[in-house]
């Protein structure tokens, strides 16, 4: 009977007998401002009402996404009021999932030395009285985990199930964060995101199951179905709460501090994808930093393209995946350029759904070692690292990432071929922060960021800081494969303005990595020449 199904389809599918299912192509569509309009009269014009075709209004300025049948993708792109148009394709979860839960229980925790780390903090509150939030965008969570449940973060302005949008924040019912496919926070009970959270905030010292990074911290939790417009506007809906935050001093939204993405699409390139990579600089600007695995493959991602670990923004934090054995692993993505460290990833024992515990793996596991960590050292900081908060809050941000990738501890499997040629160390990044609080610190070039960037102009303005008394900083221009190309010393005017200009107009259009140096302390970013 099994065999005789193909045979008996193929007869019907030759004699018109069933419909041959439609190929549908799905784009992220930008819109000129207010023609809207235009996207709805073609869709009348095309008889899509009342069928299954997807037309959806983003949160995000003129976005749409649309799907519809591929034969239709032309007429679209002609539409006097398209601006632009990019596949909405389906991101990749970063994780593996090995079958040997009894090996090496938390030995990435050791790893990085979280016990030194706790005795001098466990997470939960700044200095100033701000509840920290981290926010996790994946598949689904289970929310009454017995080891999650008293981290999670709640909407104080939002009334559970009551159907209304009772903080006039835009979403309606989002008191557990948010799903971005439902519009409510109705969450799948996954164990990917499960994972992922308690590596960065499962209950500590509470006599139950395992310790995340942080003891004490609220996790946002935001679900999306794996397309690039859910990723945008989960990203929207952590820099309006942090916005929110922000603007009412505490009293509606929330104090994002990072957002943890273990997913992403390998081979991918940033032109191919501009809003997603935008969205890093606006969390950038309300203080929040944006940390993200690379791909579970092993190739170099600065040649071969990875989202968003080529994004040219700062306030990104790419991580790979190192082994118990303090090694990157064979199936792990890397780039001297876009890839920022390593952290323990593969065999990290952590939440996992139905109120059980068990190996997580991946660079999935490695990136919620580093967005604890960030969440950490904003409970670790003392009143002055705060001092610009309310002015700059994105200043901080960038201190904290620079911290965390100066302390890290040198890996030779690293070098070389990731930004630091480092592993995470959370233990020493706290000890480097204490350092900066009591003033007892070697001057660190600090590249605020860079503008234009991308820059098709001949020139762009690479804006930094200074600490201390740094003598000689070099600035240096590298290529992709890590190759000087220009070299000067920063020079007294350009401290007066805060920034130099750099010449790229001999340069052909590509990627390339600009340097600050003083002796052995730097800081680098990426650039894009068009």
């Amino acid at each position: 009977m099994i065999l005789l199904f193909p045979i008996l389809f193929t007869f019907l599918l030759i004699f018109n007998l069933v419909e041959t299912p439609t190929p549908l192509d799905r784009w992220l569509v930008e819109i000129e401002p207010q023609q809207g309009q235009c996207i709805d009269d073609w869709w009348t014009m095309q008889e899509f009402e009342g069928k299954s075709y997807l037309k959806r209004k983003l949160t995000i300025e003129n976005w749409y996404v649309i799907e519809i049948p591929e034969i239709y993708s032309n007429a679209l792109k002609q539409l006097s009021c398209i601006r632009k148009m990019t596949p909405d394709d389906v991101l990749e979860k970063h994780s593996t999932f090995p079958n040997d839960p009894e090996f090496g229980i938390q030995s990435d925790m050791s790893l990085i030395g979280m016990p030194e780390a706790w005795d001098i903090a466990t997470g939960g509150l700044t200095i100033n009285g701000d509840t920290i939030v981290v926010a996790v965008i994946d598949d689904g969570f289970q929310l009454d985990h017995e080891d999650l449940v008293g981290n999670l973060w709640h909407n104080p302005k939002e009334i559970a199930d009551d159907g209304i949008d009772n903080d006039n924040n835009g979403y309606i019912d989002d008191y557990f964060g948010l799903n971005t496919t439902t519009g409510n926070d109705d969450h799948l009970v996954l164990r990917h995101g499960t994972s992922v959270s308690g590596i960065i905030g499962a209950l500590g010292n509470n006599g139950i199951g395992v310790s995340g990074v942080n003891w004490n911290v609220k996790l946002m939790l935001i679900s999306y179905d794996y397309h690039v417009s859910g990723i945008a506007e989960a990203y929207q809906y952590v820099v309006d709460m942090r916005k929110k935050y922000n603007e009412t001093k505490g009293e509606e939204g929330a104090f994002v501090v990072a957002v943890n993405l273990s997913s992403g699409i390998a081979y991918a390139k940033p032109e191919n994808y501009p809003i997603w990579c935008s969205m890093y600089d606006k969390l950038g600007a309300e203080g929040i930093l944006g940390v993200c695995s690379t791909s579970n493959v092993s190739h170099n991602a600065d040649k071969n393209g990875d989202l968003p670990a080529l994004c040219p923004s700062p306030f990104t934090i790419i991580v790979t995946n190192v082994s118990p054995e303090d090694e990157l692993m064979d199936n792990a993505g890397y780039g001297r350029l876009s890839v920022d460290l390593g952290a323990p990833g593969e065999k990290s024992w952590t939440t996992d759904i139905n109120n059980t515990y068990s190996h997580f793996a991946g660079t999935s596991g490695a990136a919620p070692h580093v967005t604890g960590t960030v969440a950490l050292l904003y409970s670790a900081a003392c009143q002055s690292f705060f001092d610009s908060l309310e002015s700059n809050p994105s200043s901080i941000a960038l201190r904290i990432k620079n911290i965390i990738l100066t302390s890290g501890t040198p890996n030779k499997t690293l070098e070389g071929i990731t930004l630091s040629g480092k592993r995470l160390q959370t233990d020493v990044a706290i000890e480097a922060l204490d350092q900066e609080c009591e003033g007892i610190q070697q001057p660190k070039p600090l590249i605020r960021f860079i503008s234009p960037n991308p820059t098709w102009s001949g020139t762009t303005n690479l804006y930094f800081e200074i600490s201390g008394d740094p003598g000689e900083v070099l600035v240096e221009l590298y290529t992709i494969d890590g190759i000087k190309i220009q070299s000067s010393v920063l020079q007294p005017e350009d401290y007066v303005h805060g920034f130099l200009s750099v010449d790229t107009g001999a340069l052909p259009g590509g990627i390339y990595l600009v340097s600050l140096r003083s002796g052995k302390e730097f800081d680098t970013v990426k650039l894009f020449v068009l």
